[in-house]
């Protein structure tokens, strides 16, 4: 169910540092295995971001730990 109730934005890791292997792409664009945040925690790869057909994100489908990093990927807490 995608909430209207929560804006995504809460959700969005911002400016994260890109790291590790390449493990796909996403509009030609590579996907990392890990990222870093500006604190320094470290997140791992764990899928592609669920969307509504109005194009909205389903943040009520993360799972503890999960965050999104633009423009549809999804990471988790290492």
């Amino acid at each position: 169910m995608v909430s209207r109730n929560l804006p995504f934005e809460y959700f969005v890791l911002r400016n994260p540092r890109f790291d590790g292997a390449i493990v796909g792409y996403l509009a030609g664009a590579p996907i990392r295995d890990a990222v870093i945040d500006a604190s320094g925690h470290r997140y791992r790869f764990a899928g592609l971001a669920r969307r509504d057909r109005n194009g909205r994100l389903d943040v009520e489908s993360l799972r503890a730990g999960e965050w999104i990093v633009l423009p549809d990927l999804v990471y988790h807490t290492d």
